[in-house]
């Protein structure tokens, strides 16, 4: 049997699977579909080996027992070594010619192949059984351990996702509230992840405030998007003119590239004067909040990047932030809490003017986000103390 330290490791990366007790999936009962067909046999199964239980992932029949204890399974076996495990005639083999499977279903072939996950620690199995004995060639094994890798991939796929959620969260910036100034956001992917990017960061002597907006929805846009925030951060300490002209070659060649663009709206606050300077890149969806409760909404005036003309001049928004005022930033899908039009700006000004406080205001946001967006959304709020 596996040492203690193997099972224990299985174990663990089994559970950050996430995949024992969810529903059948298509990623796997598509390879199982498949195996049935080319190695012409009635079961095939994908399964997970935790502490002592084996789960199938893909019953073969209806009301199927679809976990047990690992030692009534064949693939018990399996687990151990690296190659295919091949029982021809289970019934002559006394590793297996007692186990339920042989006795109480008539399982007279066997051929399965570990599933392997970083660090080469076995998690499961794909597996062959037939209710006759048969012969299994070298050929068959190869094409196996190949069924073997396709299952890998899809199990894997668990494991890369919650580590992409992972680095998601490590990227999402906490609130700050420096020198009278507190910015914080709320961000609803539609989806597991966003192309939508909001990031932050201070030189002591200004506070640096960005919001994208790529193209599309889930992993191909955050891809995007971390390059938008990491070709920014370079220049983290220079106005915003002088960041995006550094920045947007490169950006422009890789959003051209994979028929994307993003808008943007980058901006700078002085924390001695409150003077805001930004650039807008097709962005348009900001308000400028006083402190009396008048509102504006701050227009763009560029394209966004990857379709503003290369070498063409950024224009430079110019704004005051004085005390209690505040500046209200949002990506596009932020116009679904609403009636869809730049009205929706108003109305979440209002909101956050009924408020005044960040907490309850992105709140606010993030339950209407729940119930009626269909887009990514994104809202980040500056506020100057009164």
């Amino acid at each position: 049997m596996d040492t203690g330290d193997t099972a224990s490791t299985r174990a663990a990366l089994v559970a950050a699977l996430d995949v024992v007790g969810a529903a059948p999936s298509e990623r796997f009962e598509r390879i199982v579909r498949v195996a049935r067909e080319v190695f012409d046999v009635p079961l095939s199964y994908v399964n997970v080996l935790d502490d002592d239980l084996l789960h199938t992932l893909t019953p073969n029949i209806p009301d199927e027992i679809v976990s047990g204890p690992i030692g009534w399974s064949f693939c018990q076996l399996t687990v151990r070594q690296v190659e295919p495990t091949v029982i021809t005639d289970t019934t002559a083999d006394p590793r297996t010619a007692g186990l339920p499977g042989v006795t109480n279903r008539g399982i007279r072939f066997y051929a399965g192949v570990p599933l392997t996950m970083p660090g080469g620690v076995p998690v499961g199995t794909l597996c062959l059984m037939d209710t006759r004995p048969r012969e299994f060639s070298l050929a068959d094994e190869a094409a196996l351990i190949d069924f073997g890798r396709w299952a890998e991939r899809a199990l894997g796929q668990g494991l890369h996702h919650d580590r992409l959620l992972d680095v998601v969260g490590a990227l999402t910036p906490a609130s700050v509230a420096v020198r009278g100034f507190r910015v914080s956001a709320v961000s609803v992917p539609y989806g597991d992840t966003s192309g939508d990017l909001h990031d932050w960061s201070s030189d002591g002597d200004h506070l640096t405030v960005t919001l994208a907006d790529v193209m599309g929805k889930e992993q191909p846009a955050a891809i995007l998007a971390a390059g938008i925030r990491a070709a920014l951060r370079q220049h983290r300490d220079a106005a915003p003119a002088d960041a995006v002209r550094a920045a947007e070659p490169a950006l422009a060649e890789d959003l051209v590239a994979t028929s994307a663009f993003a808008t943007l709206f980058h901006a700078r606050v002085a924390f001695d004067s409150g003077a805001v300077e930004a650039v807008d890149a097709g962005h348009g969806l900001v308000v400028h909040l006083a402190a009396d409760g008048r509102h504006r909404v701050v227009r763009s005036h560029d394209l966004p990047l990857g379709l503003h003309p290369g070498g063409a001049p950024r224009a430079v928004t110019r704004l005051t932030l004085d005390p209690g005022d505040a500046l209200l930033v949002a990506s596009d899908g932020a116009l679904d809490l609403g009636d869809g039009t730049i009205d929706t700006l108003t109305e979440l000004a209002r909101t956050l003017e009924r408020t005044r406080d960040h907490h309850a205001f992105l709140d606010t946001v993030r339950i209407r986000a729940a119930e009626r967006a269909e887009d990514n959304v994104t809202v980040v709020l500056l506020t100057r103390d009164a």
